[in-house]
């Protein structure tokens, strides 16, 4: 849909006056400017007319139109055809790392049981705390988890693999799991005919004006560990183009 005429966004309104705010939803909006919660589309029509007047005159007093007006209102539309056209993954990729990664959690998992001396489900935050703390008498943690079990979080664990090769091969089993079921194995369930993904991009959900991007987060697949580095390999350029890294040089550091 093209549509004609002016176009005002009370979310972007909202974001520009304050961005600290933990949501910009049109009910949270109206509820912070003294209109009831809408809760149908004709009420959220109505909201809508009556907010954007109003939080227009906030934002010309507060002299962040230009912002409004020329950065987040204008981008709208772009990130829009970017959600639209998605980004291609290569799937083979992804079932080859899915099977290396399998093979891989087997093998970090037997070691773990080996030099525990026991099997046991490190899944579970109660069956691993019982082989730390009570099988291996590692020191227990001030800390409490959930149901006041003691704690198995990644800070205890990061602090008990200076002791103990356990730990530090719980930290190790996770960190794959984690890859595995996050992106590995789930990227692959959300791509069209056309192995393309379609995240969402936030115009409006960080304090500090950067895009965040939700189902899935394309923005968190991790680049510092070999195999997080494999997974990104697996984003490719559909045949005939490429793909091009562009980043701005210490920007923040530049506008001060």
């Amino acid at each position: 849909v093209q549509l004609g005429g002016a176009m005002d966004d009370t979310m972007l309104l909202s974001y520009a006056l304050n961005p600290t705010h933990a949501t910009q939803s049109l009910a949270d909006v109206a509820a912070r400017h003294g209109q009831p919660s809408p809760s149908t589309p004709a009420a959220g029509a109505a909201a809508i007319q009556a907010l954007v007047p109003a939080l227009l005159d906030e934002v010309e007093k507060s002299a962040v139109v230009r912002v409004y007006r020329e950065i987040d209102l204008p981008l709208a539309p772009v990130l829009f055809r970017m959600e639209k056209a998605g980004v291609r993954i290569d799937k083979g990729v992804l079932d080859g790392l899915s099977k290396r990664f399998s093979s891989e959690l087997e093998r970090v998992g037997e070691r773990i049981f080996e030099l525990a001396g026991r099997r046991f489900n490190v899944n579970s935050p109660k069956q691993l705390g019982e082989v730390l703390f009570v099988h291996l008498g590692l020191p227990a943690p001030a800390s409490r988890g959930k149901g006041k079990a003691v704690s198995t979080a990644q800070d205890v664990l990061e602090q008990l693999a200076e002791q103990h090769e356990v730990p530090r091969l719980v930290l190790e089993y996770r960190h794959l799991s984690k890859l595995k079921s996050n992106y590995i194995d789930a990227l692959p369930l959300l791509a069209d005919a056309d192995s393309r993904v379609h995240t969402t991009f936030q115009a409006a959900a960080t304090a500090t004006g950067r895009l965040s991007s939700v189902n899935p987060n394309l923005q968190n697949i991790p680049i510092r560990t070999e195999l997080g580095r494999e997974i990104r390999a697996a984003f490719t350029a559909a045949p005939g183009t490429q793909l091009l890294s562009a980043d701005y040089s210490q920007i923040e550091l530049r506008l001060l």
